[in-house]
């Protein structure tokens, strides 16, 4: 089976972005900490908007300045040192401001959709620009900021025209029907990896772009609830993130679903999900998967969820398996093969 842990490496939306020493620099470098010890390589998706508008204003802040430059540096030192760099894009720093202190988002534009046709080419092209030109081996990956990839026919052939071909923003099953985060995984394939053209959850045979999904579980409303009650009880030394931002909050409609019904969610390491990690490995194992892809955030890690990662690698390992990166070109797995993932 096919291992990986990829990291969406990113501030936070919500009230306060958090800063990149600590979101980024600090909470990566923990990360890193607990990845040494057994040779393993993990993907970056670097929120590369974040970083074009983090350039701008370093012309103009000492701060931005300094930040950029930090960034860019530990992003150097990742592929350097094995790691796999690959793009993420959150659309909505287009529209928002710094002052030298803070950001002051605006989140209005989400969504790659909600921005017209002109403006999504030049957002990707210098997104992908930006990226590449800190690095050895451009990028070829995509994951969608929110996993708000749909539709795809909008930005299907920016990317391509950039090099991009692979996405892995899909996870079986997935779905938010509530702004800002607009998308429905529902129908995607039972399979580790596919083919296809202008949807990511239709296959298509010969498709020119694939599909890798993230991995995703299903879980009832009890671990809602348990997640809410650790958040307000949890011991704050092994629950608080590393970031020192704010999430943006959900919806309460959004909320109330999740509180309500069983839901599917991705494989995650971040904090209280990272405690379904090794179970999800396991259960993958178990029923023959292909592919195995856990996602997260160094923002969003702690205490908690790096001892559960520990664990994971170690269950990992000690099969004689090593975490992945994306291959190019990515093996696809045959279409006759159902597999939910």
């Amino acid at each position: 089976m096919k291992t990986l842990l990829t990291l969406d490496y990113e501030l936070f939306f919500g009230p306060r972005t958090g800063t990149a020493g600590t979101c980024l620099i600090d909470a990566t470098n923990r990360l890193l900490e607990t990845l040494k010890p057994f040779d393993a390589r993990a993907v970056f998706f670097v929120d590369a908007t974040y970083l074009v508008r983090l350039r701008h204003y370093a012309q103009t802040h000492a701060q931005a300045a300094k930040d950029y430059a930090a960034v860019v540096r530990q992003i150097r030192q990742l592929e350097s040192d094995g790691h796999q760099i690959q793009l993420h894009i959150h659309p909505h720093w287009m529209d928002s401001t710094y002052d030298g202190q803070a950001w002051h988002l605006d989140t209005r534009r989400y969504r790659l959709g909600d921005w017209s046709r002109e403006e999504t080419e030049k957002i990707i092209a210098d997104c992908t620009a930006e990226l590449n030109r800190h690095l050895k081996h451009k990028v070829f990956v995509f994951r969608a900021g929110g996993w708000c990839v749909q539709p795809w026919m909008h930005i299907g052939k920016f990317l391509q025209d950039n090099g991009i071909t692979v996405d892995c923003t899909v996870y079986s099953g997935g779905q938010s029907l509530h702004a800002p985060h607009l998308f429905d995984f529902s129908s995607s394939p039972s399979l580790g990896s596919w083919k296809f053209e202008s949807e990511p959850c239709r296959l298509v045979r010969n498709g020119a772009f694939t599909e890798m999904p993230i991995s995703s579980m299903r879980v009832s409303p009890v671990f809602f609830w348990r997640f809410a009650l650790n958040r307000l009880f949890g011991d704050l030394s092994e629950h608080h993130p590393f970031g020192d931002g704010c999430a943006m909050p959900n919806g309460r409609k959004e909320l109330l679903r999740k509180l309500t019904r069983y839901s599917k969610i991705p494989v995650s390491v971040d904090g209280f999900k990272s405690s379904l990690l090794c179970d999800a490995y396991l259960r993958a194992l178990s029923h023959g998967k292909t592919h195995f892809v856990a996602m997260g955030h160094p923002k969003a890690l702690s205490e908690y969820s790096l001892g559960n990662l520990r664990q994971w690698l170690t269950e990992v390992y000690s099969r004689d398996e090593r975490l992945a990166v994306f291959d190019r070109p990515v093996k696809v797995e045959a279409p006759a093969v159902a597999e939910a993932v």
